[in-house]
């Protein structure tokens, strides 16, 4: 049950008002001209009063007239509920600590600027808190859609429907992502914000954080997002910074035996996920062999990353 409080007084219907814990939901952006426009549509519509959530979208540096596009936007719709801001420290991680520290609210909450909220999606994240104790990391579903405004591989969207987002097993293994990610402000205060050395990865080291400390993270299934789902080329990228986060994190400074674990357990992740392919009952020879393909390419170009990285490369900005 949503937990409300009271406010005195009495509403048209003479019923005691109700006043909803103020959220404030913070989306860094960074060159997304093309989709922020629907992300800020969908967190316009969604089921919470008005008064009691604002939405902080900080733009990272952009450089394809999305700071330009964001500031008419902005002007068209309620300034006491959406706000924007100019983060120029590059790194989503830096462009989120740059929102927490303008924010209000009670609670926060994290979504990007190509995700789709879904309606409830702030009124289940604070039901599943509600439902829990102590420090916690309400870990929200993330599904997938097609964008029609580009090409996407059919080994592409396999390999997202089968291995990314997956924020129920992220939940436990304690760890969330921040495509969906809610919390108290209290909380991401006491553990003072996010890492914004890291390129990548910075929600999940926040995240390990806070269970070392012993809070814990929750998977909701009805605080739904949608993601769009992306192509070979962007699946590259992201791997490239999943690295570079990893390599910023604890990488560049970890003697030749961490190093090695590493390699190996590149090794074992495209081994695994190969193994997880074969036996994939809903998948023809064709897709399979796709799929398998993109696996061993995204399994090589981490390699090569981590290569790079050790020779001196910086790692890629999130």
């Amino acid at each position: 049950m949503l937990r409300l409080k009271e406010k005195n007084g009495m509403n048209s219907n003479n019923n005691v008002s109700i006043i909803a814990p103020k959220i404030s939901v913070l989306v860094p952006v960074y060159n997304d001209i093309g989709r922020v426009g629907q992300c800020i549509d969908r967190l316009r519509s969604i089921n919470y009063p008005r008064e009691s959530y604002e939405v902080i979208i900080i733009d990272n540096g952009s450089t394809d007239g999305t700071y330009e596009f964001l500031q008419e936007r902005v002007k068209e719709i309620e300034t006491e509920t959406f706000c924007l801001l100019q983060c120029l420290t590059p790194g989503s991680y830096a462009a989120r600590n740059e929102g927490l520290r303008v924010a209000s609210g009670d609670y926060v909450a994290f979504t990007d600027s190509d995700c789709l909220v879904s309606s409830d999606w702030l009124t289940s994240l604070l039901e599943c808190w509600n439902e829990q104790q102590d420090d916690i990391i309400v870990a929200g579903k993330v599904s997938f859609f097609s964008d029609s405004s580009k090409h996407t591989e059919q080994n592409a969207l396999d390999f997202e429907n089968m291995f990314s987002m997956k924020q129920e097993q992220n939940a436990k293994k304690g760890e969330c992502i921040t495509a969906n990610l809610f919390c108290s402000m209290s909380l991401i205060k006491k553990h003072g914000g996010f890492n914004e050395k890291l390129k990548s990865g910075g929600d999940v080291e926040f995240s390990r954080r806070v269970v070392s400390s012993g809070g814990k993270v929750v998977y909701s299934e009805k605080a739904e997002v949608f993601h769009p789902s992306r192509n070979k080329s962007e699946l590259i990228v992201k791997r490239k910074r999943v690295v570079g986060g990893t390599w910023d994190a604890e990488l560049s400074k970890a003697g030749f035996k961490r190093k090695l674990r590493f390699c190996i357990g590149l090794l074992k992740m495209f081994l695994g996920r190969t193994k997880k392919t074969c036996l994939h009952s809903g998948f023809s020879g064709k897709r399979k062999t796709g799929l398998i393909w993109l696996l061993l390419l995204i399994f090589f170009t981490s390699l090569s990353e981590f290569m790079l990285l050790q020779l001196g490369k910086e790692a890629n900005r999130s």
